[in-house]
């Protein structure tokens, strides 16, 4: 075999690991500004689900080149498992999402709370701060950036699990017990988006320590 080729058999090419996963996050992110947008300008429902469903699609072809790679590469820039673990907590994020976005749809919700569409804009922040985060474990000179932006998710995830837990005590107190059901699975949805938000970013800041 050329030694051409076995160095690309053999070594990552162009940061393809880091590239993916940017890309993971980016599509993560434009998903959670689409589910925000749909929720505070609640019309053409199913249409604007079908964007985020897109979305979600592109985020399973990343997936799948992730594996691809990992498959056909024996040097990682990081360790094979810390690749596969992150890259499926965004895909989890991801897939969160559009899963909270269908359930709009399939259980005709006429209103969104203000739980949804506060919960939602929450996570457009985690997931603008987990994009950066991800950018930043790239290269080792900006791995100080990380501890910021994975703070910041944390301060999130945190202020999310609050206002879940106030909203689902509201929620309690209705009398329409198929109405509850509906929207406390909807809540539950978007308050698991932002804890796999932070989870991943643990796993960004457990890579950091390894490599700084």
């Amino acid at each position: 075999m050329p030694l051409n080729k076995l160095k690309n058999l053999l070594l990552p090419q162009d940061n393809v690991f880091f590239e993916l996963m940017e890309k993971q996050a980016e599509t993560a992110h434009k998903a959670s500004q689409a589910l925000s947008e749909l929720l505070e300008n609640y019309n053409n429902i199913k249409k604007k689900s079908e964007k985020i469903r897109e979305l979600e699609h592109q985020g399973d072809q990343l997936m799948r080149d992730v594996y691809t790679a990992l498959n056909k590469t024996f040097i990682v820039p990081i360790d094979h498992s810390d690749i596969s673990t992150l890259a499926n907590a965004l895909d989890d994020v991801l897939d969160l999402i559009d899963h909270a976005s269908t359930l709009l749809v399939v259980y005709d919700i006429a209103t969104p709370s203000s739980a949804m569409i506060n919960l939602a804009k929450l996570l457009v922040d985690q997931t603008n701060e987990l994009e950066s985060a991800v950018t930043a474990i790239n290269h080792s000179r900006t791995y100080g950036k990380v501890a910021q932006h994975c703070t910041k998710i944390k301060h999130l995830e945190n202020k999310a699990d609050e206002m879940y837990t106030q909203s689902i005590a509201a929620l309690f107190k209705k009398n329409k017990p198929i109405e509850i059901i509906k929207q406390k699975e909807i809540l539950d949805c978007l308050e698991s988006a932002t804890d796999m938000a932070d989870k991943a970013a643990q796993i960004i800041s457990d890579i950091v320590m390894k490599h700084s």
